[in-house]
């Protein structure tokens, strides 16, 4: 099967999402969360996947730029193709910001859990 660069995108940025969600599921996302009446304890077996997810995520979003950037300079050299669409652009910038977020949220939870709390 032949995935192409905007599947790995959407990909990327689904796993990014869920190690995201994953990381904040034990302190910040409750609090928000019971904010608009939405209970915890839903989201506590979301956090063993945090990790896992962030590897997946991390794969996804390499691939998805790898065959993104191929596709390009194969264009640019003159190969008959088609340019890869603004939509995948924008959804490997997006998942890239995700996985970004989900790798960095140990150093993000503390100072956020502050805010929040208070």
């Amino acid at each position: 099967m032949k995935f192409s660069e905007t599947t790995f995108a959407a990909i990327a940025a689904a796993t990014g999402l869920g190690a995201t969600t994953a990381g904040a599921a034990c302190c910040v996302l409750p609090l928000m969360l019971a904010g608009v009446g939405v209970g915890a304890g839903a989201l506590t077996p979301m956090v063993p996947f945090h990790w896992p997810l962030s590897v997946i995520a991390l794969v996804a979003v390499a691939t998805g730029w790898f065959l993104y950037l191929r596709r390009r300079r194969a264009c640019a050299v003159g190969v008959d193709c088609a340019l890869p669409s603004k939509t995948t652009f924008l959804l490997l910038i997006v998942a890239s910001l995700l996985v970004v977020i989900a790798a960095a949220w140990p150093f993000i939870e503390a100072p956020l859990t502050k805010v929040v709390g208070t």
